[in-house]
């Protein structure tokens, strides 16, 4: 296996724009930068891009694409699949090549790349393994245990190789079960089409399933979660609690289909006689054949979609995205989101379809790729985009996100700084002795307030991957004063409502740092200043972070501090105990230290001060009378507030709201209560948990607080 190092010039954008983040609305500066990620001499055209984040460490990316060797020059070739890595966070990459061989056989070519990486920092790369000489067909996961640098241990998801019953598999997705709380942690879940005779004895192609535990050797049997006709373009996501969910095309009704489980793969939709469920009807489908609408310049365009869920902590935690292209007007092709809630047992509601891009330009928006980042629950989208070429046929790379579980999308950011010509090199033939168009799909993964973007990009007269980062760092205003390493040297919060995004990996600690609540001196410290401008009650809060921390408040100087209140170990968050919450007390006029630091570590810190901040939930009359929950903390506006308690997957309103007594001088409340007729029931069928939004209709969102009475 050959191995190139590859290292370029970085081109650094800097975009000033309005978000609308998780926390509240802010301005806010994302920065930009874009970069070669294949080899810049190679000739031969690439697409079909795939990328991957370790959860880990996100310095260390790994990518994808499908590249037609010796297509470059000889205008044909053998369709293989290269991959990308990256130690240093997307500034410099690497490249090697997937082999052919496999313990059943070698094949002839590669396709269809899918990237996915685990809690441990192991990556894996699906591929479609096929043989020019005959109809044999495989789809095959390697492994990389050393950042994505190689790629070994080919394991067979599904083969048929001398079958007197050809079942051809197409369009493989992978993906890994990553989150915390679910009960299959760890496994490897793959998805793809398979075409072979029903039944009946009638060609038909179906949507096929096969998993991998942690501790299995092979992948399981597969299994059909489709009803069999004309399927195509399988993707699949992994809810916080190991939920499965899959969406793709069915033709030729040319819909939008759905399925889910809640057991790991075990059983699916309830009461399904096709055994899948619609979820949108295609008004243009841009599948062919007889599409009903051709974009220019591009002979092979899709409407397939793409699927995430909120893993994070926030309000939609559990929300199901999933995003497509068409077009409704005949005219032009745009971008499309749909929510999908799931209930378990029983079909999920759909909302309405959301448009994504915000132009008026009557231009193609085409080929979208969705991730939802888990630190924050942003909905994010990457696509193709048309509207900065009167002629419709140049493109360039856009992105936009939501911070209302998709409600609303941001305005929409150009990523690439120089046009592309779809038409270069797409007549490109492959092993198949077909075109090779611009392939079918790009890649984008959110984590930890980045979005990292992997497309095709023709504006140096060919197919080549490039990689881009778009890093929306603070959230609120950016603080001003020092570097916040040092007590002497703080980050200074100049507003009341604050949000700051580090990272503490390089952070140190000081001798003067003073002993924290956990009775020792913590490492990795970060220290900010505050002064209010009327007496209040603060909030702060690290639940976001995805390392332990310690939170203090101090008054007083450097090496002669008071500490005022500190917070190790809150407990109560759903699936961070370790993260910190803790209230205050603050006279106006004086000068409070706030340090947070780690227990041995560093990482992504995400302090929140002076949000809404919930420290304290319990069942009890409110002051009618009536059954409530008494939330106590700070950063209320009892008389504009939004409390929703979630059940099951299921938000739940709690209209009626109390006060406890006069707001502070702020204006801001510290209790109140917050109840629903049958507030009872709801209490008895188990854990709550609690979110305030306050005023209703800001964004300004609590942590959320898991109520057990």
């Amino acid at each position: 296996m050959q191995i190139k190092a590859t290292a370029v010039l970085l081109s650094v954008l800097l975009v000033g724009s309005t978000l609308l983040n998780g926390f509240g609305r802010a301005d806010a500066t994302p920065s930009i930068f874009e970069i070669i990620a294949s080899p810049s001499a190679d000739p031969d055209p690439r697409d079909e891009t795939s990328i991957a984040v370790s959860p880990s460490n996100d310095r260390i990316i790994v990518g994808a694409s499908k590249v037609i060797r010796g297509g470059g020059t000889a205008g044909r070739g053998d369709t293989l699949v290269d991959y990308y890595f990256s130690s240093d966070g997307g500034r410099s990459w690497g490249t090697g090549q997937i082999g052919l061989e496999t313990p059943e056989k070698l094949w002839s070519r590669a396709t269809d790349p899918s990237v996915a990486a685990d809690l441990d920092g192991n990556f894996y790369l699906c591929v479609l393994m096929l043989d020019n000489s005959s109809f044999d067909s495989g789809v095959y996961v390697f492994k990389s245990t050393d950042s994505g640098r190689t790629f070994k241990d080919p394991k067979a998801v599904v083969k048929d190789i001398g079958s007197s019953v050809i079942r051809r598999a197409d369009k493989c997705y992978l993906t890994v079960d990553v989150s915390p709380s679910s009960p299959f942690k760890g496994t490897l879940y793959a998805v793809w089409t398979s075409t072979g005779p029903d039944e009946n004895n009638q060609s038909a192609t179906v949507v096929r399933l096969a998993r991998r535990r942690p501790t299995d050797a092979t992948f399981s049997e597969p299994r059909t979660i489709s009803h069999a006709g004309d399927m195509r373009g399988p993707a699949l996501a992994i809810g916080p609690n190991g939920e499965f969910y899959a969406a793709w095309v069915g033709m030729p009704a040319r819909s939008l289909l759905f399925n889910a489980s809640t057991d790991g793969g075990d059983t699916f939709l309830p009461g399904l006689a096709s055994i899948d469920t619609i979820v949108h009807n295609y008004v243009g489908n841009l599948e062919g054949p007889n599409a009903s609408f051709f974009l220019t310049g591009i002979d092979r365009s899709n409407s397939f979609p793409t699927i995430d869920v909120d893993r994070s902590s926030g309000p939609n935690r559990g929300m199901v995205y999933v995003a497509w292209a068409e077009t409704i007007n005949g005219r032009d092709t745009d971008i499309f989101l749909r929510r999908i809630t799931p209930h378990a047992g029983t079909l999920p509601d759909v909302s309405l379809p959301v448009r994504v891009n915000d132009d008026n330009s009557g231009t193609d928006q085409f080929f979208p790729w969705l991730s939802v980042d888990s630190t924050d629950g942003a909905v994010e989208l990457a696509f193709y985009d048309r509207r900065d070429d009167p002629g419709s046929v140049l493109m360039n790379t856009y992105f936009t996100r939501s911070t209302d579980g998709g409600l609303h999308f941001e305005e929409n950011k150009r990523l690439s700084s120089a046009a592309s010509d779809p038409r270069i090199q797409a007549n490109v033939v492959g092993s198949n002795n077909s075109t090779i168009g611009i392939g079918d799909y790009i890649g984008l993964v959110a984590a930890k307030g980045k979005a990292h973007i992997l497309w095709t990009d023709m504006r140096n007269g060919k197919q080549e991957i490039r990689y881009g980062q778009l890093d929306f760092g603070t959230s609120g205003p950016p603080p001003i004063g020092g570097s916040g390493d040092d007590c002497s040297n703080p980050r200074t919060i100049a507003s009341s409502i604050f949000t700051d995004v580090l990272d503490t990996t390089g952070a140190t600690s000081s001798p003067n740092d003073p002993i924290s609540c956990t009775g020792g001196s913590d490492t990795h410290t970060v220290w900010y200043s505050i002064t209010p401008g009327v007496n209040t009650v603060y909030g702060i809060e690290t639940t976001m972070s995805d390392y332990n921390t310690v939170v203090s408040v101090y008054t007083g100087s450097c090496g002669s501090l008071s500490r005022v209140a500190c917070s190790d170990d809150f407990g109560n968050p759903p699936d961070k105990s370790n993260r910190s919450v803790v209230t205050f007390s603050a006279t106006v006029g004086v000068p409070y230290l706030i340090v947070a630091s780690g227990k041995g570590s560093g990482g992504t810190l995400k302090i929140r001060v002076g949000y809404p901040t919930i420290t304290g939930v319990e069942y009890t009359p409110a002051p009618d009378g009536t059954d409530a929950l008494k939330i106590t903390g700070s950063g209320f506006h009892a008389s504009n507030a939004a409390v929703t308690v979630q059940l099951d997957g299921e938000d739940i309103a709690l209209p009626n709201i109390f006060t406890a007594g006069p707001p502070l001088p702020d204006g801001t409340d510290t209790i109140f209560y917050a109840s629903k007729k049958k507030l009872r029931k709801l209490v008895k069928r188990g854990s709550l948990l609690v979110r305030v939004e306050t005023p209703a209709g800001s964004g300004n969102t609590s942590n959320a607080f898991l109520f057990t009475r």
